[in-house]
């Protein structure tokens, strides 16, 4: 976790004018691979998003598809204010 980022801070805002709320901000196993690669590249600023997903690393696993939309929306719209 970096105390101070602007690629998260401005994802946050992104997030906030388009889904009406502030996301959640925590450092998660999931970003684990953002600790490696940033170890690796110093200075590089790394988040993990994603869409809602379910029984991970199972046979039965599966991902929400309206959660996939919106995550390619953010992702796109993001990148358009870096």
């Amino acid at each position: 976790y970096v105390k101070e980022s602007r690629l998260r801070d401005t994802m946050v805002r992104v997030y906030a004018g388009m889904f009406g709320k502030d996301p959640q901000v925590v450092a998660i196993h999931a970003g684990l691979e953002c600790g490696i690669l940033s170890d690796k590249l110093p200075g590089l600023e790394c988040v993990s998003i994603g869409p809602d997903m379910h029984d991970i690393h199972t046979s039965r696993e599966r991902l929400g598809i309206a959660s996939t939309q919106r995550t390619w929306a953010f992702l796109l719209e993001v990148l358009k204010r870096l």
